[in-house]
């Protein structure tokens, strides 16, 4: 598990004041407490919460899902985070299913489940030797298998909405 207390998470993380999140001067963004959602993000907002997550986990282990449509900011998300454990250069596995990436304890996955049919092909790609308790795993598209999605400690739910910014669910389990 990764935090047992979701509010302590978004108030000490993202800087939460009158349910405004103050990335900046310049944010048009809202935070509802009840549902654990950010509202109006632009891909740079997105940035910065992947920046602050990223920081907030320093090197624990942890396995987290991302959701949403092709476009909503999940890769976007995964470079972000991955800048802050070092790892330079991050590229879409659409195609390789999952990229492996050393760290200075463990290590770093980065698996897209976009192209994949079947659980069992996860056997294939490796994905029950990551499940070790020492990695940092971040999944897109990890809704097309319910049962993966499950282990997640937590899980990011993008949506693009109709002024082109994303609204972000995340849920702490």
């Amino acid at each position: 598990m990764f935090l047992d207390r979701h509010s302590i998470l978004f108030v000490e993380t993202f800087n939460i004041k009158d349910n405004r999140l103050l990335f900046d001067e310049y944010t048009n963004c809202t935070y509802n407490k009840g549902m654990d959602s950010l509202k109006n993000l632009s891909l740079h907002q997105v940035k910065i919460l992947a920046d602050h997550l990223a920081k907030k986990i320093n090197d624990k282990a942890i396995l987290i899902g991302l959701v949403g449509p092709l476009g909503a900011g999940k890769t976007t998300f995964v470079k972000k985070f991955a800048k802050n454990f070092g790892i330079k250069k991050i590229s879409s596995p659409t195609f390789v299913i999952s990229h492996e990436y050393k760290m200075r304890k463990n290590k770093f996955f980065h698996l897209d489940f976009y192209r994949l049919k079947d659980e069992s092909e996860l056997i294939t790609v490796g994905f029950p030797e990551m499940l070790n308790g020492k990695n940092i795993i971040l999944i897109e598209w990890v809704n097309k298998f319910p049962n993966v999605a499950k282990l997640c400690d937590l899980l990011i739910n993008f949506k693009v909405n109709e002024n082109n910014k994303r609204d972000i669910d995340i849920e702490i389990r």
